[in-house]
């Protein structure tokens, strides 16, 4: 007898290849599911479990050592779980104290109140090993290049930097937020990249050294004279912004999340991003090399001097800050890609001229930069 799976075989006139195809990547995807439920541990099955027998696991979302991600059917809601694999302390150690970070971020959220600035809510929680919150779909079709979609992220990002998280809290035996604060600061990065484009890939001409030290050494004490702290992401691009409908817009992980006084636009640079951020260009035209909307930037200092006037960034830090993101980002493209011959020293020229030249460059490429698409 004939099976209903053969009969629609035969009328989607499947080849034998594309047949085998199918049943392969549905072995594999039950085999790769099954797998991951015998990974989980068993306090987590437990608690799965007793908050809902019938759970399902329907996706993996990440699986990086010693912690993973996984899209679960609980109570008939779709969630997101994020777990430890290993409950050996020492294991993978900056990652696991990251991800209790975020835990404590997701649990001190509760008490904030938001008006602009979306993110998926707790739902469950043992305040160290694992964390369960609502899933977001994200709608890829919408895409990223939208004036709405500019708009939204630049409002509820303003409204994260400047709520009011209880950030005394981070100061509770945090030390790996003290940690995380240089190694994902500005001029840690920016530092690394130099020393190893210099030193190591010999990408970087020996001649522009001193111009450029002299720079990152008067950005790292200038903005040592912001002391007032925010709350900022650290880490946002397109993977941990959702946008499941036009005029909603979800930020994600946080384990990279934390204080910081210094580099308060860390998270505006990255939302004002024009895209793509690099381009190819005719040199001798300024209007975009990487690529930001000035009017985000502009409305984001403005607005964050009315919100938090005790943080008093003048309109130089604001500034100093935007140059000295473009410094880190142009190494990192230098170093840590393979720009080709004619754009390497495109790149070699932005940092001479624009970053670290005088100042009519990089006035002449502020006032080029693109405007924000109509709605």
């Amino acid at each position: 007898m004939k099976s209903p799976a053969y009969d629609l075989i035969l009328k989607l006139e499947l080849a034998p290849e594309t047949f085998q195809s199918i049943i392969k990547t549905i072995y594999l995807r039950t085999y790769t599911l099954s797998k991951t439920t015998s990974k989980l541990p068993p306090p987590i099955k437990q608690t799965l479990e007793a908050l809902d027998h019938d759970y399902k696991i329907l996706r993996i979302i990440r699986n990086k050592e010693p912690r993973f991600a996984i899209q679960i059917q609980l109570q008939a809601k779709q969630c997101m779980l994020k777990t430890l694999t290993s409950q050996m302390p020492w294991k993978r150690l900056g990652r696991r104290l990251r991800f209790q970070k975020e835990i404590f971020i997701y649990s001190q959220f509760q008490a904030v109140s938001f008006s602009s600035f979306r993110h998926p809510q707790l739902l469950h929680t043992d305040g160290k090993s694992y964390i369960i919150t609502e899933f977001i779909h994200n709608n890829y079709s919408l895409g990223r290049e939208d004036s709405l979609f500019y708009i939204q992220a630049m409002k509820s990002i303003l409204e994260f930097n400047t709520c009011l998280f209880p950030l005394q809290s981070f100061n509770r035996g945090w030390i790996w937020e003290k940690i995380n604060r240089w190694k994902f600061s500005r001029s840690a990065k920016t530092l690394r990249n130099l020393i190893e484009g210099t030193a190591v890939k010999y990408k970087i001409p020996f001649s522009l050294l001193p111009r450029i030290f002299v720079f990152w050494g008067k950005a790292v004490t200038t903005t040592k004279k912001l002391h007032q702290p925010l709350l900022v992401h650290r880490d946002i691009f397109q993977a941990n912004i959702l946008r499941p409908e036009p005029d909603k817009i979800y930020f994600v992980d946080f384990e990279k999340a934390g204080i910081e006084k210094r580099w308060v636009f860390v998270d505006t640079l990255k939302i004002a991003q024009a895209e793509p951020l690099f381009f190819d260009h005719t040199w001798g035209d300024l209007s975009g090399f990487p690529r930001f909307y000035a009017c985000q930037l502009q409305k984001f200092w403005e607005e964050l001097t009315k919100r938090r006037p005790e943080i008093n960034p003048e309109y130089r830090h604001f500034i100093l800050q935007l140059k000295f993101c473009l410094l880190g980002w142009t190494l990192k493209k230098l170093v840590k890609e393979t720009p080709g011959p004619q754009k390497e020293a495109d790149l070699t020229r932005f940092l001479e001229q624009t970053v670290t030249g005088p100042e009519h460059y990089f006035e002449k490429w502020f006032s080029n930069l693109p405007r924000l698409p109509e709605p």
